[in-house]
C-alpha cells in the first residue's frame, strides 16, 4: 500500500506535458534527423565519399542537395516536372478508379455469394500474387504503347487489395447486429446502409491504402516502358542520359506524393474509422467466450 501511494506520488510530480508541446517535439526531432541527413549526403558529395572517389564523378555518382535543389528549379521553371507528374498521376486515378468499381462489387459478392466465392476465388488466388510488372508484356501486346496499356497495368496491381479488403471486412460483420436491424424491421438495403457499410469501412481504407501504394509502383513500371510521359519515364531519361540528378528527383517527387496521400488522406480516415473495427473484434472475442 505504501509503494503504490509513492508510486502516485511520484506520478504527481512529474511536469504535465501538453499534447502540442509532444508534437512539436516530434516534429522538431523529424526535422533534425532530415537535417543531418542532408548534411551527410552533402559531405559525401563534395568529399567524395571522404576521398575513396574522384569528386568530378560524384555528380554522376550521387548528386548533391544543392546540385538536387538547381534541378528542382530549373525542371519548375520548364514545367517539365509537372507536367510528367500531372501524366502520371491521371494514369493512377483513373486505374484506381477502375479497380475500385470491379474490386469493391467482386467482393461483396463473394462475401454473399456461397457459389460466387467458389467461382471467383480461384482467379483471385491465382493472379493476387503476380507483380503488376508481370503484366507489362500483355498489356503492350493487347493494348499497344500509351495509357490504355498503363491504366490496365495498373488496375490489375490494385484491384486485389480492394476485392480481398471488402470480402473480410463483410465476414467480420458481426451477425448480431444484423439480426438486431432484422428483427426490428429494417429492410435488408438498410441493413447494408446503416451496419454492414459501417463495418466494413476500416477494411475498406486499408485495401485502398495498400491499392493506392500498388498503383503508384505499378505505374512507374508502365512508364518505364509503354509510354513516353510521365515520372516513369522520367526515370529512364534520367538513366539513358546520365542525368542521375533527374533519377533522384523522380524518386524524391514520388516519395513526396505517396507521403503526402498517405498522411493527408489514408492515415486521418484510418484513424477515424480504427475505433469501429476494435469495438467489433472485443465484442466477438468476448461473445465467443461466452459460448465457449
Amino acid at each position: 500500500m505504501l509503494q503504490q501511494e509513492s508510486t502516485l506520488e511520484k506520478r504527481l510530480e512529474r511536469p504535465i506535458v501538453s499534447a502540442d508541446w509532444r508534437r512539436s517535439r516530434g516534429l522538431i526531432r523529424q526535422t533534425l534527423s532530415i537535417l543531418a541527413f542532408l548534411l551527410a549526403w552533402q559531405l559525401v558529395s563534395m568529399t567524395g565519399l571522404f576521398g575513396r572517389y574522384p569528386r568530378e564523378l560524384m555528380g554522376l555518382f550521387l548528386p548533391s542537395p544543392l546540385q538536387l535543389l538547381n534541378t528542382i528549379t530549373e525542371v519548375l521553371a520548364n514545367g517539365t516536372l509537372l507536367k510528367h507528374v500531372g501524366f502520371s498521376c491521371y494514369r493512377v486515378v483513373s486505374g484506381f478508379t477502375l479497380a475500385t468499381l470491379i474490386g469493391i462489387p467482386a467482393g461483396l459478392l463473394m462475401s454473399y455469394s456461397r457459389a460466387a466465392e467458389q467461382f471467383l476465388n480461384p482467379f483471385v488466388r491465382l493472379f493476387q500474387p503476380i507483380p503488376g510488372v508481370a503484366w507489362v508484356p500483355l498489356a503492350i501486346i493487347w493494348f499497344g504503347l500509351g495509357n490504355r496499356a498503363a491504366v490496365f497495368i495498373i488496375t490489375m496491381g490494385a484491384i486485389f487489395p480492394i476485392i480481398l479488403s471488402t470480402a473480410q471486412g463483410v465476414r467480420d460483420v458481426d451477425p448480431n447486429l444484423v439480426g438486431a436491424a432484422l428483427t426490428l424491421g429494417a429492410t435488408r438495403l438498410q441493413v447494408f446502409e446503416k451496419v454492414i457499410l459501417p463495418s466494413i469501412t476500416p477494411h475498406l481504407v486499408t485495401g485502398f491504402r495498400l491499392a493506392m501504394g500498388f498503383a503508384w509502383r505499378v505505374v512507374l513500371a508502365a512508364e518505364m516502358v509503354g509510354v513516353s510521359s510521365g515520372l516513369g519515364y522520367m526515370l529512364t531519361l534520367g538513366r539513358g542520359t546520365g542525368r542521375t540528378d533527374i533519377t533522384l528527383l523522380t524518386m524524391v517527387v514520388i516519395g513526396t506524393i505517396m507521403g503526402v496521400m498517405d498522411s493527408a488522406v489514408f492515415s486521418p480516415l484510418e484513424n477515424k474509422t480504427a475505433a469501429w473495427r476494435p469495438r467489433l473484434s472485443k465484442e466477438c472475442a468476448e461473445e465467443d467466450e461466452i459460448r465457449g
